[in-house]
């Protein structure tokens, strides 16, 4: 990328140029590994949450409903019938945004795979893609998807914005690009014409609607949608992140533009991303393994008075003091209220898709009212201390990193577990095996659709 900054290209063109010309050989093998890890979970919790999340049925029938034909050849995760590209990647990164299980990636504050990965297979499906032309288009998506997030910062959230469906919809579109072969020319033209699309409002903390899982399909489908247009030849905004009326300005009060660019290629943000064993926001993670630890040591907790300590940002998107995360009455706001989840694993020791059937019971509710929650601005991101006096016993557990992170990895063999336990349910034992099989030797694979295809449950 050292050509781009003598010439002194916008930090758009850079990033358009990186996903043009970015080849395998530029990826590092431990990148290209993650990404295969990453897929594999994509799968499993996408097949999962079209059988089985809450807001399945009205999501498939409302986009049913808007998008007319429902006829097309692309593949949807967890389903039998094919659909058209447009619609597939509205239901694929519903669905696997749906339980909120899929990767997260600190550096970027976000969920990068959830819009990159559904666009990547649309894409990679129709045109018979090699499986290392899909690792690539994957890992340069998830690059440029984690630094426009990065770029945003923690800031964004004060504004109101959801970073995944923003800086995921320039992933998107980088995956999508680099597959179809555009040059650089026609990525920044998509990217800008991405810039009037990059959307995603908070609001839907306040009463646990299902905006948040939509986000990831709206920015896939657009992310398909601006390609074409830019591929087409429609004109697209220049500086479409970085200038004066950009996404960076519009949507951080704190915008850090040198982070789209500096050491791009050099150093790989996506190999920050991190593969959740809970599905819930990745905030609550350390105060939940904390909680399992002390359910281990003591057994079943079903009383005492805790403490939990809390970067601020994390204090402020699930530990504020207010009657939805104190006493979530529906999942979303259960996935955002490390009240809810502390006393569920105190209580349960575990943390799954099942634990939300405990919304509203009575020793999870008087649990949380013996627990406090405080912001402490000498912790990280991630970073947690649970304090209990169970009986005359008092423990602090203090959790650095929550599993999963680069630092505390699940490797394949957990991220496979996972996946099985999902994926397996849904479209079969030997057909999940066969799916995670074909994604481990992926980079094999002259032609990645029949993989692909496995991913549908058979009728």
């Amino acid at each position: 990328m050292g050509d781009a900054h003598e010439f002194n290209l916008s930090p758009s063109s850079i990033l358009a140029t990186f996903s043009a010309t970015t080849t395998s050989q530029d990826i590092p093998n431990p990148v290209r590994r993650l990404m295969k890890q990453c897929l594999l979970d994509f799968m499993g919790n996408t097949a999962f949450a079209a059988e089985n999340a809450d807001s399945t049925d009205a999501v498939r029938k409302g986009f049913l409903a808007f998008t007319g034909d429902p006829h097309g050849a692309i593949t949807v995760i967890g389903e039998s019938t094919t659909r058209p590209a447009g619609l597939a990647v509205l239901l694929n990164g519903t669905y696997g945004h749906s339980m909120d299980f899929d990767d997260t990636n600190f550096f970027g504050k976000l969920h990068p795979g959830v819009t990159v990965i559904p666009v990547a297979l649309a894409v990679a499906e129709e045109t018979q893609a090699t499986g290392r032309d899909l690792i690539d288009s994957i890992a340069i998506g998830y690059e440029v998807a984690c630094r426009v997030g990065g770029s945003l910062g923690e800031a964004s959230y004060q504004r109101g914005f959801h970073p995944t469906p923003i800086g995921g919809l320039f992933g998107a579109v980088a995956a999508a690009g680099h597959l179809l072969k555009l040059d650089e020319k026609a990525i920044e033209t998509a990217f800008g014409l991405a810039g009037s699309r990059a959307s995603g409002s908070m609001q839907y903390m306040e009463n646990g609607a299902w905006n948040k899982r939509l986000h990831p399909g709206f920015a896939a489908h657009d992310a398909l949608m601006v390609t074409r247009l830019a591929q087409a030849g429609v004109t697209g905004a220049i500086q479409p992140l970085e200038g004066r009326s950009g996404v960076l300005q519009g949507y951080s009060p704190e915008p850090n533009v040198a982070k789209l660019t500096d050491n791009l290629g050099v150093y790989w943000v996506a190999a920050e991303t991190a593969i959740k064993p809970f599905p819930n926001c990745r905030l609550t993670h350390s105060a939940i393994e904390a909680a399992i630890e002390l359910h281990k040591r003591f057994g079943k907790i079903d009383d005492g008075v805790f403490e939990v300590r809390l970067d601020p940002t994390s204090y402020r998107l699930v530990g504020e003091d207010v009657p939805t995360k104190r006493t979530p009455r529906n999942i979303v706001d259960g996935q955002f209220s490390v009240y809810f989840q502390v006393a569920v694993g105190l209580l349960t020791g575990r943390s799954n898709w099942d634990s939300y059937a405990l919304l509203g019971n009575p020793e999870v509710e008087h649990l949380t009212s013996k627990i406090s929650v405080v912001s402490d601005d000498t912790k990280n991101v991630g970073q947690t201390v649970l304090s209990g006096r169970i009986g005359e016993v008092v423990e602090n557990i203090e959790i650095e990193k929550p599993i999963g992170e680069p630092e505390r990895p699940l490797g394949w063999d957990g991220v496979l577990e996972k996946y099985n336990g999902l994926a397996g349910p849904v479209l079969g034992v030997d057909r999940a095996r066969s799916l995670a099989d074909a994604i481990r030797e992926m980079e094999t694979l002259d032609d990645v659709a029949p993989l692909i295809s496995m991913a549908r449950k058979l009728s």
